[in-house]
């Protein structure tokens, strides 16, 4: 694991955390980073230190009660500026604080919606390049139920798929449920 890590046939593809952003530009340079999207809960923005880049932030907190799909139009935003990006030469850069949750989710995402794949295979695909990524328990619930509503096949069955899950997502304590779950095996 490195500051910035290439995510295995993706082309382009890369992840990392905050660090690099500041302090790794040699590598920007050396793997030609065009475009870069920023996963934090906190404006990222330093006058002129993104004037060479195209840049969009999508801004929420690593909480397993986050709503991903609130922030990014169910993934549309990130997933179409990545393949745009891709697509036309660029190569991309999606970081959080740490490289490990928020932009782990995005790229998860992607490369579900890219290569019609399942979270447990695009998290496989990710730690080849990315030992460290492991979104947090409620992203990888919605990456889940991303996965259903892509497998849906239409805007209406997806549509149907995230209104069920926002019926019944759970809202609480992620992490002591997980230990009381946990503590019941």
């Amino acid at each position: 694991m490195g500051w910035v890590d290439k995510v295995p046939r993706a082309g382009n593809l890369y992840i990392g955390g905050l660090h690099a952003l500041y302090q790794r530009q040699d590598l920007f340079r050396e793997y030609r980073i065009s475009h870069i999207i920023s996963a934090l809960d906190f404006d990222l923005y330093e006058a002129g230190h993104f004037k060479e880049y195209t840049h969009i932030q999508v801004k929420l907190d690593d909480d397993p009660n986050e709503n991903f799909f609130a922030h990014t139009n169910h993934f549309r935003d990130t997933n179409d500026f990545i393949e745009s990006a891709l697509s036309n030469g660029g190569a991309v850069f999606v970081h959080c604080a740490m490289g490990k949750s928020r932009s782990a989710t995005i790229v998860i995402a992607y490369l579900m919606w890219k290569y019609r794949i399942s979270p447990v295979e695009a998290l496989a695909q990710l730690n080849e390049g990315r030992p460290v990524c492991e979104p947090n328990p409620g992203f990888q619930e919605q990456l889940e139920v991303y996965h259903e509503m892509l497998r849906s096949g239409s805007d209406a069955g997806a549509k149907l798929v995230y209104e069920q899950w926002l019926k019944t997502r759970y809202t609480g304590d992620w992490y002591s449920e997980r230990r009381r779950q946990i503590s019941k095996l």
